[in-house]
């Protein structure tokens, strides 16, 4: 049986799926390694098979692991780092392929969405996040983990082009929420995801990302949005989170939106995990999201 890994090994130049993995922890809010993730992930990924029943045969489309960039670990802030990532994303987004970004803590979704907007400036972009929480943060501190929305915001990204799905009832700060709402981010509570559904709840998300003007989308996947008893290696996991099935379901949609061209995975620590249950959740995501991908190519995509 071929697994993820086997296919992730596989390096093609012409990859529609590109991997890159950003072993950074020095801008995280609460006490992380996850700097440890991207190699767990990796291995972790042999558990996994190139066929998803729902959408097919994975191995139809090609990819390549473009490595780690050196992490923080040696660094005492996140911002060399932080430049590397952009600089990586910048050259990887060049090419015709949809780019994966495995963390890592949640910082790196500013560079690593500046460098896709320096690789491609014809483009409009948009932000989907799935996470608990707002990341509205002021950086006071420099970015951090809890900032990378604001930061984007203040620096130039219109917020009615960023959506937010399954905010957490108890995961904020109320100035923070009332900054995110005061400057027009489209939110959708996990109370809605409970109520409406996770389909349609993210479809409507990009289908207003779109409507807003945005032609590309980078979907920021945090992990901590889903309940921490499926999430015990995302420092700020809550408990009445989303279910674990719905980050899957939530995932394989968007891969296969053709609007979507990046994401990152982020938040977890896998020297903190329990039983491998979390970085098992994050190969979970990232191989529904490539299974979404591979159905744009059979035609089946939104």
């Amino acid at each position: 049986m071929s697994t993820m890994r086997d296919w992730l090994r596989s390096g093609r130049a012409d990859a529609a799926v590109t991997v890159l993995g950003a072993p950074i922890s020095r801008a995280s809010i609460s006490p992380s390694q996850a700097w440890s993730t991207p190699p767990a992930f990796r291995d972790t990924l042999a558990r996994f098979p190139t066929w998803d029943a729902d959408a097919g045969d994975i191995e139809r489309i090609t990819c390549v692991d473009a490595g780690d960039i050196e992490g923080d670990r040696a660094d005492t802030d996140a911002a060399a780092a932080h430049g590397r990532i952009a600089t990586a994303v910048t050259r990887l987004l060049s090419l015709d392929t949809v780019v994966v970004v495995i963390g890592g803590d949640n910082s790196l979704t500013r560079p690593a969405f500046r460098g896709a907007m320096a690789a491609r400036p014809a483009e409009s972009w948009g932000l989907l996040t799935l996470d608990a929480h707002h990341d509205c943060r002021p950086a006071t501190d420099g970015p951090r983990n809890g900032t990378p929305v604001r930061d984007l915001i203040d620096g130039g990204l219109p917020a009615t082009r960023v959506a937010q799905v399954g905010i957490h009832p108890l995961g904020n700060a109320r100035e923070h929420a009332e900054w995110a709402r005061q400057h027009g981010i489209r939110i959708h509570p996990l109370t809605e995801v409970r109520e409406r559904g996770i389909v349609p709840v993210v479809s409507h998300a990009l289908d207003e990302l779109a409507r807003a003007g945005a032609t590309a989308i980078w979907v920021d996947l945090d992990l901590d949005v889903v309940d921490r008893a499926s999430a015990p290696a995302c420092p700020a996991s809550l408990p009445g989170g989303l279910p674990a099935h719905d980050l899957v379901t939530a995932a394989r949609l968007l891969g296969a939106d053709p609007r979507v061209a990046a994401a990152d995975l982020t938040e977890v620590d896998a020297a903190a995990d329990v039983n491998g249950i979390t970085v098992r959740l994050l190969a979970a995501t990232f191989t529904a999201f490539c299974a979404g991908v591979a159905s744009r190519s059979a035609g089946r995509a939104r």
